[in-house]
């Protein structure tokens, strides 16, 4: 049957059926994107409560990081001065909360072109002194999608290696070098 100009065929089985494989597909990729920084390989410097201190080699750059990541598997770390949450879909995050204890939620607060653009969202300043002096820390990060992303993780130790990092760290000249976020220094 021809179509004419302005009509509509509904799409068949089979169309349909391939939609839904590729919309799996791209969600599938979404969820197993690396976490970021926090796993990758690297040398474990001290460990902590649910914390550990990690001195982590990049070839590209040939500087060692020293970053703060939970034992569980997560996508937050601590870099330098800030806080992480890495490993996100880049140009898709809508905005995000987080909780401290059980203080009240922030406001919705909307990532920064750059944030966007390497897919990581940064913490620091007050709200970083209010994380480290905490027990529990949450984030929710709605994508452009609507789907909720929730990390929710232990903050049992981590001030107590974050003490102990300027020395570790010392020798390598690395601490508070940016993590992986092209185009800061």
């Amino acid at each position: 049957m021809e179509n004419d100009v302005g009509s509509r065929t509904e799409p068949t089985c089979e169309t349909r059926m391939s939609f839904m494989r590729v919309a799996l597909f791209a969600v599938a990729a979404c969820l197993a994107s690396p976490l970021g920084a926090a796993e990758d390989a690297g040398q474990t410097v001290a460990s902590e409560g649910d914390w550990v201190l990690r001195k982590a080699g990049h070839p590209s750059s040939g500087d060692a990081d020293c970053i703060l990541v939970p034992k569980t598997r997560s996508r937050i770390q601590i870099v330098g001065d800030r806080l992480e949450v890495t490993g996100l879909p880049k140009n898709s995050i809508l905005n995000y909360q987080y909780r401290i204890d059980d203080g009240p939620v922030s406001n919705a607060m909307f990532p920064t072109a750059q944030m966007q653009e390497i897919g990581v969202i940064s913490l620091n300043g007050d709200v970083l002194k209010s994380i480290l002096n905490g027990r529990r820390f949450s984030i929710r990060l709605l994508d452009r999608w609507h789907e909720a992303i929730t990390e929710e993780i232990s903050l049992a130790g981590l001030r107590s290696l974050r003490d102990q990092r300027a020395d570790a760290c010392k020798s390598s000249g690395a601490e508070g070098q940016p993590s992986r976020a092209p185009g800061s220094g």
